[in-house]
C-alpha cells in the first residue's frame, strides 16, 4: 500500500493543518472523506532549550505521565490535561522508563562519531531528582560509532536497550564508502542491573519505538536508512536528490519472546522521508504508528497509520495529528485506560527550521493530544 496518499483524499493544505493545530480536533481521512475527530489538546511547559525531536515519554504504574525534555521533566496526573514541572537532575535528559515498583531507569550515552564507549544505566527512586549508576552495556570494539535507539519496558519489567551499532567507512567529504549498521537490542530481566550480549533486530536501523501488542508480542518501528548497495536491483526506486540513500523509511519487526529473537522485518511507509515512527498498542489488537512526513516541509504533518491485526496489515486511512509551520517533529504516545491515546508531539513555527536543525532549539512546543481511533 502506498503511504503518500491514504484514505482516498488529497493531502490537506498547510492552511488546513495550521487551523487544525490551533483547534480541539484532528483530521481523519477515510473512504474519500476528511472528518474532524474531537481531541483534547494542552501545551506542556516551555523548555528554553527544547527541540521538536526531544520527546521522551513514560507512563508510571499509577497512571502518571512523565515527559523528559532537554532541561526539564514534566508530569501529568490527569491523563495529559494539565502539566507541572518536576525537579530533575540537570544532566539526566534523554530516554527513561518506569518499572512496576516506580523506579525510574535511564539510559545515557554520548552519541556521534567515535562514540564507542558503553551505554550507562542509571536508576532513581525519587522521581528523577537523584540517580545512581547501576550498570553499563559495553559495545563491541568492532563498532566505531553507536547511537541509542530506544529504552523500552515490557509489562513484566523486562528492559530492552536498543543501540544502533555502526562500523562505517567514509570518505574525507563524509560520503559512504562501505561498512554496516546493526540495530541490537540488549535485554535485562533484573531491573537493569545486568544485560545480555544483545540480539540483532535488523541492519541499517536507527530511532523509533517498541510496543507490546495485545497478544504479548513486541513490535518495533525502525528508521531504515541505508545507501545503495551493489546487490540492489537496477530498478530500485530512489527519491530525487537523495544522494546515495536508497531507503529512508519506516520498517517493522516482531519479537514473539520479549526481545530474544526478531522476525518478520517488513516495510511500512513508502515515501522517502517518512522515517521516524513510534507505535502504540490497544487492547483489541489495534496498533497505531505515528510518523513524520518531512518532504515537502509545508506538508510535513504528523500522521497516524492504523492496523487492526497487530501490525500485519494496515488500513487505507490516516489521521493528521499535528503541524508546525517550521517543522512537525517527533512524537511519542501512551495508551491510557479505556484505550484512550495520549500523544506528545513536537512542533516549531520558526521557518528557519526548514533549513537548520538548530533553529528549532528554544523555539519548540510540545502538545499533548488526547484522542481515540475511530471504530472500524
Amino acid at each position: 500500500m502506498q503511504t503518500k496518499r491514504l484514505g482516498g483524499v488529497t493531502t490537506p493544505t498547510p492552511e488546513d493543518f495550521a487551523t487544525m493545530q490551533r483547534s480541539q480536533y484532528i483530521l481523519h481521512a477515510h473512504d474519500g472523506i476528511v472528518s474532524k475527530i474531537p481531541a483534547e489538546k494542552s501545551t506542556l511547559p516551555h523548555d528554553p532549550k527544547g527541540h521538536v525531536q526531544t520527546v521522551e515519554t513514560a507512563l508510571a504504574p499509577d497512571g502518571t505521565v512523565y515527559v523528559n525534555q532537554n532541561t526539564m521533566l514534566c508530569k501529568s496526573t490527569d491523563g495529559g490535561r494539565s502539566w507541572s514541572v518536576c525537579k530533575r537532575a540537570e544532566d539526566m535528559a534523554g530516554q527513561f522508563q518506569i518499572l512496576g515498583d516506580g523506579t525510574f531507569i535511564s539510559a545515557q550515552d554520548t552519541s556521534g562519531d567515535g562514540s564507542n564507549r558503553a551505554i550507562s544505566i542509571f536508576a532513581s527512586s525519587d522521581e528523577g531528582r537523584s540517580w545512581q549508576e547501576i550498570s553499563h552495556i559495553p559495545i563491541p570494539e568492532k563498532y566505531s560509532h553507536r547511537y541509542l535507539y530506544r529504552l523500552y519496558r515490557a509489562t513484566d519489567d523486562t528492559l530492552l536497550c536498543g543501540v544502533s551499532c555502526r562500523a562505517l567507512v567514509l570518505s574525507d567529504d563524509g560520503a559512504w564508502q562501505g561498512g554496516i549498521i546493526d540495530l541490537v537490542a540488549y535485554r535485562s530481566t533484573d531491573g537493569g542491573r545486568s544485560w545480555d550480549d544483545g540480539n540483532r533486530i535488523c541492519d541499517w536501523g536507527s530511532e523509533g519505538g517498541i510496543v507490546q501488542t495485545a497478544s504479548g508480542k513486541l513490535m518495533a518501528a525502525v528508521r531504515y536508512q541505508r545507501p545503495s548497495l551493489p546487490t540492489d536491483p537496477p530498478d530500485l526506486q530512489k527519491e530525487t536528490g537523495s544522494g546515495n540513500s536508497a531507503y529512508k523509511h519506516i520498517f517493522l519487526a516482531d519479537s514473539p519472546d520479549v526481545g530474544v529473537t526478531w522476525t518478520n522485518f517488513r516495510q511500512l511507509t513508502t515515501v522517502f522521508g517518512q522515517c521516524h515512527g513510534f507505535p502504540t498498542a490497544l487492547s483489541d489488537g489495534t496498533v497505531v504508528v505515528i510518523h513524520d512526513s518531512r518532504y515537502p516541509r509545508d506538508l510535513d504533518a504528523g500522521r497516524a497509520m492504523v492496523s487492526r491485526d497487530e501490525g500485519e496489515t494496515w488500513e487505507d486511512e490516516v489521521y493528521y495529528m499535528y503541524y508546525g509551520l517550521g517543522i512537525s517533529g517527533y512524537s511519542q504516545s501512551v495508551a491510557l485506560e479505556d484505550d484512550l491515546i495520549l500523544t506528545i508531539a513536537g512542533t516549531t513555527d520558526n521557518l528557519e527550521a526548514h533549513h537548520s536543525w538548530h533553529a528549532a532549539v528554544g523555539h519548540s512546543t510540545l502538545t499533548a493530544i488526547r484522542w481515540r481511533v475511530v471504530a472500524a
